[in-house]
């Protein structure tokens, strides 16, 4: 990674300290600059009747350098508070260190996202909808999708137009190394590898890279990329069962000025020793575009099918919603609503979400 590069939890490394906010701290063994976001959001749910109002996030973030040789980037997480029926999520949602080792070579270690799926690997402040997509949630109940312990190897050599990462995890959902005094009962006898490839045809992707994309670059660039990822796990456990746990997917992303469009497809291939596998997979299509440069309006269909064997067992939702950017993703106000259709349903349910998002 370059230093001064604007991926993702990256470090900011200027000769001298400038004035901003967040201000940030210097000297001639470390740089420090800290950050915080906050999103609150109210929801109302005609499933349930519902009206909630709360901290969906709360994050506190520092980033910089040691030694001008080392990149760091940490994450301490406030979510869901004050949400009825729920417990509060604290703990750390990063926590790694980066070394580039070449040019186009880093070596990442440490708490951060696996290389798998874009909609995953877009940060939370940055998509163009409230919530992530179906697939996501499902890849994550796998641990597929999801911030996690590992090492990693990452670059995006020929000037920007082509971008891989590989490296190999600890599962979050089936852990060959556990956290002390955490359960047992699911598990794995093996690390997870990982992978991803990108190719960028129009704008390059920033230098040194990782997980630092948008899903509405509000106004700005030319972009078109196609991404592939894939991920492995060997004898995970659950109560029940011994599995193997495959998966794979491919992304698109699309982007011209106001207009934005993205679409995904994963799946995930549960192989039980013995015994039939089962296949979930899962894809959305969405896109936005902005009005006088702070307006957005945009739509998203995705479905979602938990085990494919089985019929008529589909989730299918569609999105309409709006964005407001004040300053861009650093504050914003999102709003959309979800016509929820799936198995079974007699009742069609809805929801309505409101977030107001300030991030630096």
């Amino acid at each position: 990674m370059q230093p001064g590069s604007n991926g993702a939890g990256g470090a900011t490394n200027s000769a001298k300290p400038t004035a901003s906010f967040p201000p940030s701290y210097e000297s001639k063994a470390i740089t420090f600059t800290p950050g915080f976001r906050l999103q609150v959001r109210y929801i109302h749910d005609t499933k349930s009747g519902k009206n909630e109002f709360f901290v969906a996030r709360l994050r506190l973030k520092a980033k910089g350098e040691l030694f001008h040789t080392v990149r760091y980037y940490t994450e301490y997480k406030f979510d869901t508070l004050g949400r009825s029926g729920k417990d509060p999520t604290v703990g750390f949602e990063n926590a790694w260190l980066e070394y580039s080792i070449a040019r186009n070579f880093a070596i990442r270690g440490g708490l951060y996202d696996v290389p798998f799926s874009r909609n995953a690997l877009t940060s939370d402040s940055k998509l163009l909808f409230v919530d992530r997509s179906l697939i996501k949630d499902q890849l994550t109940s796998f641990g597929f999708a999801d911030n996690t312990i590992g090492l990693l190897g990452h670059g995006r050599p020929f000037k920007g137009r082509v971008e891989y990462s590989v490296g190999i995890f600890n599962n979050e959902k089936f852990r060959k190394f556990r956290k002390i005094g955490a359960p047992g009962v699911n598990k794995s006898a093996h690390l997870m590898p990982a992978g991803r490839f990108v190719y960028h045809f129009l704008d390059p992707a920033p230098p040194g890279g990782y997980g630092d994309y948008q899903s509405s670059y509000v106004g700005k660039g030319k972009r078109l990329s196609i991404g592939a990822n894939s991920a492995y796990l060997r004898k995970a456990r659950d109560t029940v069962n011994e599995f193997n746990l495959l998966g794979w997917g491919t992304d698109v992303f699309f982007s011209n000025g106001p207009f934005s469009a993205e679409a995904e497809y994963d799946q995930l291939r549960k192989k039980l020793i013995g015994n039939p596998d089962t296949q979930m997979d899962g894809w959305y299509a969405q896109a936005g575009y902005l009005v006088r440069g702070r307006v957005e309006f945009a739509a998203r269909h995705q479905q979602l099918d938990p085990n494919v064997s089985v019929s008529n067992n589909q989730l299918r939702w569609t999105s309409l919603g709006s964005n407001i950017y004040f300053r861009k993703h650093n504050v914003k106000l999102q709003l959309d609503y979800t016509f929820r259709r799936g198995p079974g349903q007699i009742v069609k349910t809805n929801a309505l979400q409101i977030q107001m998002q300030v991030d630096y």
